[in-house]
């Protein structure tokens, strides 16, 4: 589908006319297969294999009890892991998976979990996870918590098999998201409610993405000098990567963080300004529509190194939309957002979501 018929589907959304009483809203989602992201993403063939060798991995490191252990299982992020490093050997890409695995438990403690309105411990957490990142720093000193004990051997890994560039460019990246998250707590703790703009900002961080780039880098084991992410072109597509992945979250997983009370989402923000839900779902979708433009004018500008870097940052770029179309292909295969109503609503893109003040107008 293109762009155009993609805005168009959103502006024809019919209005809807909403009595006080009801109990729950239907919403068409925009449909996000389009352009580069349509099509069978390319799976890497160790998946299953690395899968199970992960997942009992970190169930063993944390102890997780039955009930966390389903949602690992249900989760299975290693499926996102195999479609955004499709050629890693088995070796790589157990790593990405034991990131992804344990990005998900240590992310729900700030949005749901006990640290969620609790500044102080998360910045302490936050701090115990990068001092276990310092160059030659003993690892053992921050193994309090098994999170932490699992990220330090993730990081270990990646420490001993990458150049000084990808160290640190993961390195700087983990640092980004763990400010975002406290600040995202912090922001929580406070009752404020932050501006879309400001919300947006801290999700860019917050969302967790730009640490999976460094992971490309790592996996797809690439040769890439500094300057090539100086150019303003690689950190627009870095910065367009991003926001691909978190508007599709925020959309995806709108209704499941609906239900937990989770508030630093996008649809949620504008759906607190007073926009009723289709139009804070449609405005979000806009916003969507607007990063396939900035992507192609990115490419468009992108210089040239010289064959073999050029071959190189091809192969990152690849990496980055792999990742875009990771998130996307993953939320419909997890259950995470949709459980068993994943198929009917990729063919409906309808979902229900609970009214809000805005909704409850006769004319909207």
């Amino acid at each position: 589908m293109a762009v155009t018929q993609l805005a168009q589907q959103q502006e024809s959304l019919p209005r809807t006319r909403l009595a006080q009483q009801t109990s729950s809203i239907p919403v068409c989602l925009p449909d996000m297969f389009a352009l580069f992201l349509s099509g069978t993403p390319e799976l890497n063939p160790h998946y299953e294999m690395v899968r199970q060798e992960a997942e009992a991995w970190i169930s063993n490191e944390c102890s997780f009890d039955p009930r966390s252990d389903r949602i690992l299982k249900n989760t299975n992020f290693s499926y996102f892991c195999a479609i955004a490093v499709p050629d890693a050997s088995p070796e790589e890409l157990r790593t990405v998976c034991d990131w992804g695995n344990w990005v998900f438990p240590f992310d729900d403690k700030f949005d749901t979990g006990g640290l969620k309105d609790d500044p102080e411990r998360a910045q302490e957490l936050v701090n115990k996870l990068l001092a276990g990142m310092v160059e030659n720093e003993e690892l053992s000193t921050y193994e309090e918590d098994s999170l932490v004990r699992v990220h330090n051997s993730v990081w270990d890994r990646i420490r001993r098999a990458s150049s000084p560039g990808i160290r640190r460019r993961f390195a700087k990246s983990m640092g980004d998201y763990c400010t975002g998250t406290v600040e995202q707590v912090r922001a929580c703790s406070s009752g404020r409610t932050p501006s879309l703009e400001e919300m947006f900002t801290m999700r860019r961080h917050s969302s967790g993405v730009s640490p999976l780039f460094a992971l490309v880098e790592y996996a797809h084991k690439l040769d890439l000098p500094d300057s090539v992410f100086e150019t303003q072109s690689i950190k627009e597509i870095e910065r367009i990567g991003i926001d691909f992945v978190l508007l599709q979250n925020d959309i995806l997983s709108y209704c499941k963080e609906e239900r937990e009370g989770v508030t630093h989402n996008l649809v949620a923000t504008c759906r607190r300004s007073g926009m009723p839900a289709q139009m804070a779902f449609n405005y979000v979708g806009s916003m969507l529509i607007s990063r396939y433009r900035d992507w192609y004018l990115a490419l468009a500008e992108l210089p040239s190194w010289g064959e073999r870097i050029d071959y190189a940052v091809q192969e990152y770029i690849r990496g980055v939309a792999n990742i875009v179309k990771a998130n996307l292909n993953w939320s419909f295969h997890s259950g995470r957002y949709f459980g068993k109503a994943n198929e009917d609503i990729r063919k409906t893109w309808m979902v229900t979501v609970q009214p809000q003040m805005a909704d409850i107008k006769l004319d909207i």
